[in-house]
């Protein structure tokens, strides 16, 4: 998928420009050469902040995009006749994908916000941690492969930003069985005939959560991007035994996009 418009969803209580959420999206959309987006509002209803703060916080993150070239606009006002997690999502609709931090605090946190994109926008959610400090390089990333239709869809939404660069397709053992006729070799010509160039890997989960493996694995790998398709399993089995997209969302530990 070719990424010419992203959107930051930023909120008013805790977003800076040089890091974090905001300053990722700035340095992904000057590596994509795309348009920004900055949607930030207050998410905290109980807070003394007014819509100048969102106003003084989008301008100042637009600054920081506009001093590297960037054409961005801001929005920081929207209807109050339906919830703002519904406007959020119907901004994101109308671009080809939404950053946002995932920070659980408060009565509607990030990572609700991020949780109801996923389900309700329609695009892919790339979640970066609070204090992230890294820019965005194509050089590195890592997918999380399990053969299933979001895995697929992840690494079809996350193509533009994988770049020339060699990419990871990363099995974890001893999670789920892994049903497929493609052996690694065939996975291997099949994604270069799409213009990727990637090698299989596979590690052991051992005693640790699926999210912590991949995400272990992804750094130890020296990726700077996990790309991994968000929810794939039952509702039951989620419920029961949490899922990776859970994991992920409540200790994120590197930017990584998620697909539904």
């Amino acid at each position: 998928m070719t990424i010419n418009s992203l959107m930051l969803f930023a909120p008013a209580e805790t977003s800076v420009s040089d890091r974090g959420s905001a300053a990722y999206a700035i340095s992904l959309a000057k590596v994509l050469n795309a348009r920004l987006s900055i949607f930030v509002v207050a998410l905290d209803v109980t807070s003394p902040l007014r819509e100048a703060d969102a106003v003084s916080v989008a301008a100042s993150i637009c600054a920081a995009a506009q001093a590297v070239g960037l054409d961005c606009r801001t929005v920081t006002e929207h209807s109050h006749a339906i919830g703002v997690h519904e406007v959020i999502a119907e901004h994101a609709r109308m671009h080809d994908l939404t950053v946002t931090g995932c920070s659980g605090g408060g009565l509607l946190s990030e990572r609700q916000i991020a949780e109801h994109l996923l389900f309700d926008s329609g695009r892919p959610v790339l979640l970066v941690p609070p204090r992230h400090a890294v820019p965005f390089s194509r050089e590195g990333a890592v997918v999380a492969w399990d053969n299933t239709p979001v895995a697929a869809r992840a690494l079809g939404d996350a193509r533009d930003l994988l770049g020339d660069g060699e990419t990871i397709l990363l099995t974890i053992d001893g999670d789920k069985q892994l049903r497929g006729d493609l052996n690694s070799e065939e996975i291997t010509l099949l994604s270069a005939r799409r213009g990727l160039r990637v090698r299989s890997h596979s590690a052991h989960k051992g005693n640790r959560s699926i999210a912590d493996a991949l995400q272990e694995e992804t750094r130890s790998l020296g990726a700077g991007l996990l790309v991994m398709g968000a929810y794939g399993h039952s509702r039951l089995r989620r419920f029961v035994l949490g899922s990776a997209t859970v994991g992920l969302l409540e200790n994120p530990q590197l930017p990584a996009l998620l697909s539904h």
